[in-house]
């Protein structure tokens, strides 16, 4: 079988046109990260995700990796503050289940300020059990 050249099988303007949007993607892939890169230097953590390893580091020794934790908060439920903190806290403290409410045994507070916490932990049916400081609280349910 005899071989062929490229432009037998593929005309020079078709392989033009693979070779610009080739290009084309290239520069916007770049372009792309140019963007990305500079938005990430001017707002490094908007929500200060990375300090939330900090604030619950002391309870993550109290908590057991494997328990699922209820999320008590005097933040407005559905704002965005409040579901930043939420998800922040779910990041930090997994493998730990955190759950919304106080349902389970073990109930975790994330306070923005300070208040009389084991009053707002005993409104809900629960007992302080330690404050680690920082608004992180944990309470364990009544029975």
């Amino acid at each position: 079988m005899a071989r062929r050249s490229v432009s037998e099988h593929h005309s020079h303007g078709a392989i033009a046109g693979v070779a610009i949007a080739v290009l084309l993607c290239l520069w916007g892939a770049l372009a792309s990260y140019g963007v990305e890169s500079d938005y990430h230097q001017q707002y490094r953590d908007p929500y200060l995700v990375s300090a939330q390893f900090t604030r619950f580091g002391p309870a993550l020794s109290a908590i057991p990796e494997n328990a699922e934790i209820g999320y008590i908060t005097d933040t407005q439920p559905g704002s965005a503050a409040g579901s930043a903190m939420f998800l922040s806290a779910q990041y930090v403290l997994a493998p730990r289940l955190l759950k919304r409410g106080a349902a389970p045994a073990l109930v975790l507070g994330n306070f923005t300020r300070p208040a009389d916490f084991a009053a707002a932990g005993r409104s809900q049916g629960l007992r302080q059990q330690q404050d680690f400081g920082n608004g992180v609280v944990l309470f364990r349910r009544d029975h």
